[in-house]
C-alpha cells in the first residue's frame, strides 16, 4: 500500500507541476500543454489498470506511466524555475484552473487504479515497474 501512496503522492505533484506548466498560448502555454500531457498519462495509468487481468499487465500499465513521467519531470522542472509564483496553490491564474479541475478528476481515477493494481503488488514485475516508477520521483 506504500508503494501506491508514492504514486498517489507523485501524482499530485505532478498535478501541482502542471499546474504551473502546461498547453499553447498565453503566458502559461506551456504549462497548460504539460498539463495535458499529464492528464493524458494520467488516463492511459487509469484506463490499463482498469482493464488489468494478470500481473504482466499491471507492470506494463505502470512501466508506461513511468515512461510519460520521466518524459514531463525535466519539463516541469523547468517551468517551476520560469514560474516561480506558481508554486502558491491559492494564487493559480484563471486560465489554468480548468487544467486543476482535470487533475483533481483524474486523481480519484487514479486513486482507484491504483488500488485495483494493488492486487497484484506481490508479482516481481510489478514491483520492478513500481520501483523504476519510484526511481523517476526521486531523480
Amino acid at each position: 500500500m506504500k508503494v501506491w501512496k508514492g504514486l498517489l503522492v507523485l501524482a499530485l505533484a505532478v498535478t501541482l507541476a502542471g499546474f504551473f506548466a502546461c498547453s499553447k498560448g498565453g503566458k502559461y502555454g506551456e504549462a497548460k500543454e504539460l498539463l495535458n500531457k499529464t492528464v493524458t498519462a494520467m488516463e492511459d495509468f487509469a484506463k490499463a489498470m482498469d482493464k488489468a487481468t494478470e500481473a504482466k499487465a499491471v507492470a506494463a500499465g505502470i512501466n508506461k506511466f513511468k515512461d510519460a513521467m520521466a518524459a514531463i519531470k525535466p519539463r516541469m522542472q523547468a517551468l517551476d524555475k520560469k514560474f516561480p509564483e506558481l508554486k502558491d496553490e491559492t494564487k493559480v491564474p484563471e486560465e489554468l484552473k480548468p487544467f486543476i479541475k482535470k487533475m483533481e478528476e483524474m486523481n480519484s481515477k487514479m486513486i482507484s487504479a491504483s488500488m485495483k493494481a494493488y492486487q497484484f503488488i506481490q508479482d516481481p514485475e510489478v514491483q520492478k515497474a513500481q520501483e523504476e516508477l519510484n526511481k523517476v520521483w526521486q531523480d
